[in-house]
């Protein structure tokens, strides 16, 4: 056995059975490798990027690593920030490079670098070099239970070319390298949950505010807010990463100061499995609702209590806090006499919510280009139960969650890191991870071209998803970021680096292999989306959109 092979025995150790890549030479051991054994599926790409975010939505849809293999220093840092946007969303993406034989390195030949793994280790639970080819099996055992831990996220190795060539000068048995066969959920205790169930009792409008973390806690979520008289917002948009909550349910009022109105008289934010807060700029930073309390629960005990005063923290998985905070609170109280007050004053916010959302899209519908507020609404009705939406609109996000929400049963999936070209290549990742979950991607013209490549490995591994490109003609985020500087509501003037001129969308998406077809007016593209649904393969929908004003 030698060191490539003692690789994919760590892998195998840990129920990995598919690996993305974009390869050089020093990766020929491992190719050799993969090529012999043919039980663990090799996924190319054409941008190190866009394997990266393949093996973050492969970790999402599959519950496991995703593991990526790149080309020593040059391939990292062409994948770092696809792997910083795992960091900041938790997903447990395990990078691995094939370095530079050692001699190379020593004597700082072509593509040296001192220590690369320094780069990565600012945002990675662990990031190593591995010394010796006995090494590397435990070494990359190492980084996939770090990965995969509570809480999760991305890990980095890096294997010298000729480690991964030499033999082990003793056998490896795989049933001895690290890991956990079985893991426990961070609990919190007894005392823990009565101190949090009073805080919520005592509350006149307590606030729900569930995060990336709280996606696999819907079930305790909704029974928590219907039996105590909560309402439900998801966090704000700059760290909402992932989200399952029914977007349809009574006491869901949108995304966190989406409404002004659900603030008003909070006297306690309950915030599960977000970060509170983290802002997109000094202009726009959420806030507490003055003199509210804040209760905090979050799997990751650094988050706690980081940025604002907190009255309780608590390091707990999300679900089992919700679970444990509902009996705690049933147990102090059988029936809250507060509910039902908290009950009226939900239904009067959602009719307000209700009220607002119809004006908004009254004032959108007939326009030429399509407004993005109509186009979502009339793919609510097209996306099938327990569809996977992949939003990466930018601009578009808030006007996506309002009009088309998440889809019954379904999930939403974004990022929050900022590096932009994850959306495409994460619903690939997805798709092969659950070949037969219907998935669609809403994503901005300017972004789908930090990863169109990805449209090529869809077609070549014959996934089945649906792409919309909302087509507004350029950086609209960049152009609203001048006007704010302006201190000008519009500026019709032309500005540098905001405009895309002369690109054909249709042909580029042909070029790579995918159907492409153009959609004018909202129902034209759902009639596209439902039809590529049902047709199967890839298949990109091209939708001029209005420009989103200010």
């Amino acid at each position: 056995m030698n060191g490539a092979e003692a690789f994919l025995e760590a892998l195998r150790s840990h129920g990995v059975d598919t690996f993305f890549g974009l390869p050089g030479s020093t990766e020929a051991p491992l190719l050799e490798a993969l090529r012999q054994a043919g039980d663990i599926r090799y996924v190319l790409s054409l941008h190190e990027g866009v394997a990266t975010a393949m093996a973050d939505g492969y970790a999402r849809a599959s519950g496991r690593a995703g593991v990526v293999g790149l080309h020593t220093t040059v391939g990292t840092m062409n994948g770092m920030s696809q792997l910083f946007n795992a960091a900041r969303d938790g997903v447990p993406v395990v990078m691995t490079a094939g370095h530079k034989d050692r001699t190379v390195l020593a004597e700082d030949g072509f593509c040296s670098f001192p220590d690369l793994a320094a780069l990565l280790r600012p945002f990675t639970k662990r990031s190593h070099q591995t010394l010796s080819a006995e090494q590397i099996g435990p070494d990359l055992a190492r980084a996939l239970t770090a990965a995969t831990t509570a809480p999760a996220g991305p890990t980095f190795l890096a294997v010298p070319e000729d480690l991964m060539a030499a033999p082990l000068e003793r056998p490896l048995d795989a049933t001895k390298l690290p890991g956990a066969a079985h893991r426990s959920r961070p609990a919190c205790d007894q005392t823990q949950l009565e101190e949090a169930a009073r805080l919520v009792l005592s509350a006149r409008r307590p606030l729900l505010v569930l995060g990336t973390a709280a996606a696999t806690a819907v079930e305790p979520a909704r029974q928590l807010a219907r039996q105590l008289g909560m309402a439900v917002v998801v966090a704000d948009l700059t760290d909402l990463a992932r989200a399952t909550y029914p977007t349809g349910s009574p006491e869901f009022l949108g995304a966190y100061g989406d409404q002004a109105e659900a603030l008003e008289g909070c006297d306690l934010v309950l915030a599960v499995g977000c970060r509170m807060f983290y802002p997109f700029s000094a202009r726009q930073s959420p806030r507490l609702p003055a003199g509210a309390r804040l209760l905090h629960v979050h799997p990751d005990p650094s988050l706690l209590g980081l940025n604002l005063p907190t009255e309780l923290a608590i390091a707990a998985d999300p679900g089992l806090f919700l679970e444990g905070v509902l009996r705690a609170c049933l147990t102090l109280e059988p029936s809250p006499p507060a509910a039902s007050e908290r009950r009226s004053w939900i239904e009067e916010m959602a009719r307000t919510r209700s009220a607002a959302l119809d004006r908004e899209l009254d004032a959108s519908r007939g326009r030429a280009p399509t407004a993005v507020s109509e186009l979502a609404a009339e793919l609510k009705d097209v996306m099938p139960t327990g569809s996977l939406l992949v939003e990466e609109g930018v601009r578009a996000s808030r006007l996506i969650l309002r009009h088309l929400g998440i889809p019954r049963d379904g999930e939403l999936w974004r990022s929050s890191g900022g590096a932009l070209g994850w959306g495409l290549p994460a619903a690939v990742g997805a798709k092969l991870a659950q070949p037969d979950r219907p998935v669609v991607l809403l994503v901005g013209d300017g972004t789908l071209h930090f990863s169109v490549q990805a449209l090529w490995t869809a077609v070549i591994e014959k996934v089945g998803l649906v792409a919309v490109v909302l087509d507004n003609g350029g950086y609209l985020a960049v152009k609203r970021a001048i006007e704010n500087h302006l201190g000008v509501a519009e500026d019709p003037r032309a500005h540098p680096g905001t405009e895309l001129p002369g690109i054909d969308h249709l042909a580029a998406a042909r070029a790579y292999g995918a159907k492409a077809v153009a959609a004018g007016s909202a129902s034209e593209v759902a009639a596209a989306v439902r039809e590529g649904l049902a047709e199967g393969g890839v298949q990109l929908v091209l939708a001029p959109v209005a420009r989103i004003r200010p």
